[in-house]
């Protein structure tokens, strides 16, 4: 319920162009949008962007040059977050998120989603979402490299129950 900068960050990523970002949203909803995502910080926090792109595109500069130098490093780290900053302030990431929540929410959902996060247990939850979300992550994936090889157990036996080869036949 309540969408921090990683949240949105992937929500944007996942976005396969459905949205139009030229809907057209009544002032007092677009109002409503832009106090809730500074209330809960979500849009704020350029950080926490720049970090995600900065790991990403070093990850895929290390694929391809294992050594790369720490001026290298300086230099993405710089960019990203000058571009971060500069994007979130022209508003396009708003342009991006403001017409999901116009789509999924009311003016009376964003009113409440509002007053609920400026109660004590809305602050509270803004200020610890995001290392709950991380230790949540962490826990999936932790979780699904145990239950992986069961599965793969399981249908590999199912296919061997059935009869099915995944062998090709020469």
């Amino acid at each position: 319920m309540i969408h921090k900068a990683l949240l949105l960050l992937c929500l944007l990523l996942i976005n396969g162009g459905y949205i139009n970002a030229e809907e057209e949203i009544a002032q007092a909803k677009m109002d409503a949008i832009s106090e809730l995502m500074q209330i809960t910080g979500a849009e704020a926090n350029s950080a926490q962007f720049s970090r995600l792109f900065t790991q990403q595109m070093l990850s895929i500069l290390r694929a391809n040059n294992p050594n790369i130098s720490e001026k290298v490093v300086q230099i993405v780290t710089e960019e990203v977050a000058r571009l971060v900053k500069e994007e979130l302030q022209n508003g396009s990431l708003q342009a991006q998120i403001y017409p999901i929540y116009a789509r999924y929410f009311t003016l009376e959902d964003l009113q409440g989603l509002i007053e609920f996060n400026k109660s004590p247990v809305g602050v509270k939850a803004n200020k610890v979402m995001p290392r709950l979300m991380q230790d949540s992550v962490s826990a999936a994936q932790s979780w699904s490299e145990n239950v992986g090889p069961k599965i793969s157990e399981r249908v590999l036996n199912r296919f061997k129950q059935e009869g099915i080869s995944l062998h090709s036949s020469e």
